[in-house]
């Protein structure tokens, strides 16, 4: 493995530790790693306790140890997100994130993919870091996604 391998691993721990954190005096998420098996999708997140039956959601980790450009609100991680990985996760069955970690300071920054996202990313905005009041936040909001949308089959040509 090469330096960018270790980067890329570490990143990966860090997300992980990060978004397993407890908060508020309850855990939130865990995660599975996904790796080599499913391309651009690093990790499948799971909600603890959703009231729907479940609830996930993907993440591609992007990991540097390069540092930030810009201040303030124009603050951004040096990670970069090709084309083709947001187009991949924009047709992911289920919301889908990007995560940016600085394994230097092990702080994580994400960014959710929609339809009118970026076509790429030149550097991840550093505007969502992931602390505890982003943890509470994101499991309220992938809950909602996953309680609103009707996942029954209404016929089957076996029922």
């Amino acid at each position: 493995m090469n330096e960018k391998d270790f980067i890329g691993k570490r990143g990966e721990t860090i997300f992980a530790f990060l978004i397993g954190k407890k908060c508020n005096g309850r855990f939130w998420f865990h995660c599975d790693f996904l790796g080599d098996k499913a391309e651009t999708k690093d990790f499948v997140v799971y909600l603890i306790k959703p009231a729907c039956t479940e609830a996930t959601f993907f993440v591609q980790v992007k990991a540097t140890s390069k540092g930030y450009t810009g201040k303030g609100k124009s603050r951004k991680l040096k990670a970069n997100v090709s084309k083709k990985d947001v187009k991949k996760l924009q047709g992911v069955t289920g919301p889908a994130y990007i995560v940016g970690i600085d394994v230097e300071t092990e702080e994580g920054y994400l960014v959710a993919v929609t339809k009118k996202s970026r076509s790429h990313y030149s550097g991840i905005p550093c505007k969502h870091k992931i602390d505890c009041a982003l943890i509470e936040k994101l499991w309220k909001e992938i809950e909602a996604y996953w309680v609103n949308r009707n996942m029954t089959a209404t016929k089957s040509l076996f029922s």
